[in-house]
């Protein structure tokens, strides 16, 4: 419909309000003049399916038609520019989140609107450019859930406002009682903001265009509040406010304030089991990233959880992460480490844990898949341990019998890739350079002999002749003690060193000999003292355990150190001591001490058995 007739405002019109839409306004004038707003566009040459789509001469012919500010009309007017993408205020939004088949309302506006304006009822009302908006739920001036209202839809044309309200008018009073309650949302207010062209000086989401702002703002707040998994289409007008505003919150704060939300969704993941995906983790949020991964718009946003997920999350090479192929892994987990290396996740949790790389991941009790660490600080490791031995094949190699082999571990005397020297029965593994060194250290000096001599012999049987422990003799064999070292035909191999066993003899009995206490000599050392309560005490920190050799046992045997069992004596003085330099029952004892203020100094409960502080209890006068 076109005309050249010069366009005169209708008699009957009310004044523009502030981001009324043009579907609204037409609305108004038509109701106004008595006319379905179908008709009036027709008789005013103005086709509805233009208005429809925000086509700007229509826009402007409805603004002339009712004396209003044509540029505002057209500014607050949603227009279509594409099939998937409106504008409104210069800002593009996604078709979706304009509601062009239905509307929202306040009830409180709506019933405020006809007590200000004159004319018919159905005409008093305007429709805000916010209750088209699907972002907005909720009236921030009153405080309350938007109605959803459902205007008769016909082919290419808007809906029709004021003939939507003919319906709702009659119990606007009771639906602004029932109206539910709704806190201010900063959400809304922020997209009102943008719609008015203010924007915040830090607002980390103001340089995005507003439709990646609104949907990044949703997703990440049902990310934060929400299960990965959960339905979305079971939430309530006020589930998706709620999200809204907590998305609002994280987001507009900025990139640091994204990944604090990302982490703790990362240690959310924790503590379940099976393939660690992002979808997974990150939730709603991340799922929505993925569905835009094409549009350009996104990428600030993609960026950010892009880089984080990569640095953080165990992801294998050749993973798509937002659109990017990840080519190396950048953090590994017991499992993927292990799997990389060869070596058993077991020997590789206890490294993680030697290292102080498993955090407090491995004492939380996280299985192999989620203690995670960065790939730099254990790619040395794992490149080492990909070409280590193992203990069975450094056996096979050296002859070496596996008792003297832990032992060699447990002194020092062959390294370990995996640290664990001090565990005899750890998955230990052995770079070749290493164990060639020491088997060179164990032959250094050696000369070459025919045959055995008498007073030589192998190690285990010079050990056994001399009485002297497995960490002595070969102390002596790798220290250099030794003045004479045979390979028996020249052989290079461990079973042909021979050693002189009277040397061996010698330096055993010059070694010093065993000066702390077992238990029974402890219980002789300290009188009235039961064994049982021994280990109470070191574990109360009162006595230190220390590792001696015993000549009498033949090896290194457990003791309780001399010094802090003679330090426990000087300092303290036992109930059955007492009675027995007093010769008074032992509930003499105590009743006496008590009466002096002197107590026990540990719950006899918790030790087993009752001691004092020496210098009080030998102060106290014993009289009957």
């Amino acid at each position: 419909m076109k005309s050249d007739a010069p366009i005169t405002p209708v008699s009957w019109r009310y004044p523009l309000e502030r981001r009324e839409t043009a579907a609204g306004f037409a609305s108004r004038l038509a109701a106004l003049n008595g006319r379905p707003m179908r008709y009036f566009l027709r008789e005013m040459c103005i086709a509805p399916r233009d208005v429809d789509r925000g086509v700007e001469t229509a826009i402007r012919t409805v603004a002339e038609l009712g004396a209003a500010d044509p540029d505002l009309l057209v500014r607050f007017t949603p227009t279509r520019l594409d099939e998937r993408r409106y504008e409104i205020a210069d800002e593009p939004v996604d078709r979706l989140s304009i509601n062009r088949t239905f509307f929202r309302y306040c009830p409180r506006c709506v019933a405020e609107d006809v007590a200000a304006f004159d004319g018919p009822r159905a005409a008093r009302p305007w429709l805000r450019l916010e209750w088209t908006i699907d972002h907005i739920r909720s009236c921030d001036r009153h405080g309350i859930l938007l109605e959803d209202a459902t205007p008769i839809r016909r082919q290419f044309e808007p809906f029709d406002f004021a003939e939507t309200m003919v319906g709702i008018l009659p119990t606007i009073e009771e639906s602004s009682e029932r109206a539910i309650p709704a806190k201010a949302s900063p959400f809304q207010a922020w997209i009102v903001d943008r719609l008015e062209g203010r924007r915040a000086p830090g607002n980390w989401l103001d340089d995005l265009p507003l439709y990646v702002s609104m949907t990044f703002c949703e997703a990440l707040g049902v990310s934060s509040l929400h299960p990965p998994k959960v339905r979305t289409g079971d939430f309530t007008a006020l589930d998706w406010a709620a999200a809204a505003d907590e998305g609002y919150r994280i987001a507009s704060s900025g990139e640091d304030s994204v990944r604090i939300l990302l982490a703790r969704l990362n240690d959310a993941q924790s503590g379940t089991r099976g393939f660690w995906g992002l979808r997974d983790t990150y939730g709603y949020a991340y799922g929505l990233l993925q569905r835009t991964v094409a549009d350009p718009s996104y990428a600030k946003l993609r960026d950010v959880i892009r880089r984080f997920a990569i640095d953080t999350v165990p992801l294998a090479p050749g993973t798509d992460v937002l659109g990017e192929t990840l080519l190396e892994q950048r953090v590994h987990t017991i499992r993927t480490a292990a799997k990389a290396s060869g070596a058993h996740a077991r020997t590789m949790r206890n490294l993680f844990v030697l290292k102080g790389l498993a955090g407090d991941g491995d004492g939380s009790g996280l299985r192999d898949h989620r203690v995670t660490v960065t790939s730099g600080e254990i790619e040395t490791l794992v490149d080492e341990l990909k070409g280590a031995l193992s203990t069975s094949k450094v056996l096979a190699m050296t002859g070496i019998p596996l008792p003297y082999l832990r032992a060699m571990i447990a002194c020092g005397h062959l390294r370990t890739v995996t640290g664990s020297n001090e565990r005899a029965y750890a998955k230990h593994r052995f770079r070749k350079s290493d164990v060639e060194e020491m088997m060179a250290r164990l032959f250094e000096g050696a000369v070459a002999v025919d045959e055995t001599a008498p007073g030589k012999a192998e190690i285990a049987e010079a050990r056994h002749a001399a009485g002297c422990s497995t960490e002595a003799i070969l102390g002596f064999v790798f220290e250099g003690r030794l003045s004479w070292k045979g390979l028996l035909g020249g052989r290079r191999e461990y079973g042909c060193l021979l050693v002189d066993v009277e040397e061996v003899k010698r330096l055993t009995r010059s070694e010093p000999g065993k000066s702390g206490f077992t238990k029974l000599e402890l219980a002789k050392f300290i009188p009235g003292l039961p064994t049982a309560s021994i280990d109470k005490l070191i574990t109360a920190g009162f006595l230190d355990v220390d590792e001696e050799f015993s000549p009498e046992a033949r090896r290194m045997v457990p003791v309780i150190t001399r010094e802090s069992a003679e330090r426990f004596k000087e300092k303290y003085v036992s109930l059955g001591e007492l009675t027995q330099t007093h010769g008074l029952h032992h509930k003499q004892v105590r009743m006496l001490l008590r009466r002096s203020g002197i107590e026990a100094e540990r719950d006899a409960d918790e030790i087993g058995f009752f001691f004092y502080d020496r210098t009080l209890a030998n102060s106290t006068e014993y009289i009957m």
